[in-house]
């Protein structure tokens, strides 16, 4: 899978990883690092540019191979987040996604606009059928971006993650081709 970029709207952008904005990358974790490290286990393993770099070479061999897709999400030509699809599996026609924004845009639509347009490029240029989101049943705002969605519950894993020293719940949801209305 070559380079991607994918126009949500005028103001928002999903563009494939670069290195040279690691530390950009950086800076945007370190900005927000206490109140992602609520929710994401890999948060305190970035301690410096170097380990934002190596999470960015990472995602574009994935990205390589198609087994996943890393996208930097930028508002009006800043970097404000991070979105991606993970265990991409082509002959499964399924992924999970994952996401998480700058605390200071949140509640701008940003995330939701983003989801949705990578939603579509998964159905309609991947040719996936199913994707996947876990998300622990505490974190109020990621759970609203796939209820507004229209994912589908499956249910709940039991202390499925340790996170800042937390074993959490994770709501399993899923959302198909066919149930997709965009």
């Amino acid at each position: 899978m070559k380079g991607v970029t994918i126009n949500v709207n005028k103001d928002i952008k999903l563009r494939s990883w670069k290195l040279k904005w690691a530390a950009d990358l950086f800076r945007l974790v370190d900005k927000n690092r206490k109140y992602l490290r609520s929710w994401l286990p890999w948060v305190p393993g970035i301690k410096k540019v170097a380990d934002s770099k190596k999470f960015i070479a990472n995602s574009l061999k994935e990205q390589k191979k198609g087994i996943g897709l890393e996208l930097s999400v930028w508002y009006k030509d800043k970097l404000v987040g991070c979105l991606g699809l993970h265990g991409l599996s082509k002959d499964n026609r399924r992924a999970s996604i994952g996401y998480w924004l700058d605390s200071s845009y949140q509640g701008k639509g940003i995330m939701t606009g983003s989801v949705k347009a990578l939603i579509d490029y998964s159905f309609r240029e991947l040719n996936l059928n199913r994707i996947g989101i876990e998300i622990a049943t505490k974190n109020t705002k990621s759970l609203a971006i796939a209820k507004r969605l229209n994912f589908v519950k499956e249910g709940v894993v039991r202390e499925f993650e340790l996170v800042n020293n937390r074993l959490l719940d994770n709501a399993v949801y899923s959302l198909l081709k066919r149930e997709w209305k965009n």
